[in-house]
């Protein structure tokens, strides 16, 4: 069996699918692994070590990708790179299914199987494999680093000979995994930390982060079965609006996360919040390329609105490619590891509620 990394043709993206632990593991497995030169340059990953690893370099996309029988990327392949993959062979990446429903078609009308790791089910036995968890982990992480990269202000309380520097404050949008880890690191960071989500039940776990839960008043549910957020009813949206507008006026920073798997990002701030925010405040936008949830962001640009710094960046774990890398690396690994037989083969079994759970297109069907 031939295992193929390529490298990621998508503007901006740094990251690959595969570092030189996972080769090694790989082939020690009995299988061929193949990686496009310069594949990890960007993330730190030097072709030699790869070598070493048990990888054979090849030097063009078109030369990794022949006779492949599984494909390992960061996101979907291009349209450009489809007439390249070889009729049989199976894809896993990031493919945001639920988002883009029509491009799985192309692979489907190309005889290729994917496997949609963005869809893998949020269940204890799948946690290891879990795409969106590791790499919206270190994405909080990020946003909170390159606000305060970008803030005027100093972070934490500091009282000197000359006065005291009030902590800044930072409030969070959307208490998932991102946001958990954003609040996590601008408390470490000295920060006054407030955050919000449409699922009450969060406190708790916002509060022993040491964050203050901007609570809103209801008596609806708006988690899905999976742990997500779900869309809210138009009166919730009126309340949450309020009391995030009441707490943007006393904010230094904002990170907004909120996703709604499939949808378009709600909005959130609006350009009348952003105008009642301190002159040098700076917001980050997680959910730019979903339409955003600040009025006017846009993807990997950064605005100045009414004296307020707007930063759209979906993709902030790239900013941290070694490690998120790693971490997609060892996703991609754990999920494909049972499957491997001592001969070096593949066999999905499709009863099993992680391959059915994350496949979404075989034999020629679009699935999801």
């Amino acid at each position: 069996m031939i295992i193929s990394v390529p490298k990621e043709c998508k503007h901006g993206e740094t990251r690959v699918a595969a570092i030189p632990e996972t080769v090694r593991k790989f082939a020690a497995a009995g299988t061929e692994v193949r990686i496009e030169k310069g594949a990890g340059e960007a993330a730190g990953y030097a072709d030699a070590a790869y070598q070493e690893a048990g990888a054979v370099l090849c030097d063009s996309v078109a030369a990794v990708y022949k006779n492949a029988d599984v494909i390992l990327k960061i996101n979907a392949p291009e349209p450009a790179e489809i007439p390249l993959i070889p009729k049989g062979a199976v894809v896993l990446a990031n493919f945001q299914a639920l988002a883009e429903k029509e491009r799985l078609s192309e692979f489907a009308r190309a005889g290729i199987t994917c496997f949609a790791l963005d869809l893998m089910p949020r269940i204890s036995r799948a946690q290891s494999m879990d795409i969106l968890s590791s790499q919206s982990n270190l994405a909080g992480y990020a946003a909170v680093i390159r606000a305060v990269n970008e803030l005027d202000k100093a972070v934490p309380l500091m009282m000197t000979a000359a006065g005291t520097i009030p902590p800044a404050k930072v409030l969070v949008l959307g208490a998932g995994v991102a946001g958990l880890q954003a609040i996590a690191t601008a408390k470490r960071l000295g920060a006054q930390v407030f955050a919000s989500d449409v699922r009450p039940q969060v406190k708790e776990q916002v509060e022993s982060l040491g964050g203050k839960f901007v609570e809103v008043e209801t008596d609806e549910s708006f988690e899905t079965e999976g742990g997500y957020a779900k869309e809210t009813s138009e009166a919730y949206k009126k309340r949450q609006a309020a009391a995030v507008a009441e707490q943007l006026a006393k904010t230094d920073i904002a990170i907004t996360t909120a996703l709604i798997p499939g949808k378009k990002a709600p909005v959130l701030i609006t350009r009348e919040m952003l105008k009642t925010m301190p002159a040098g405040a700076v917001v980050i936008d997680m959910a730019a390329a979903s339409g955003g949830n600040v009025e006017g962001s846009e993807e990997g640009k950064s605005l100045v609105v009414d004296g307020v710094k707007v930063i759209g960046d979906s993709n902030l774990a790239a900013s941290l490619p070694f490690s998120a890398s790693a971490l997609f690396a060892r996703n991609v690994y754990n999920f494909l590891a049972p499957m491997i037989s001592r001969e070096g083969g593949i066999a999905f079994d499709f009863e099993d509620e992680l391959v059915k759970g994350t496949c979404a297109v075989k034999d020629g069907e679009v699935l999801k």
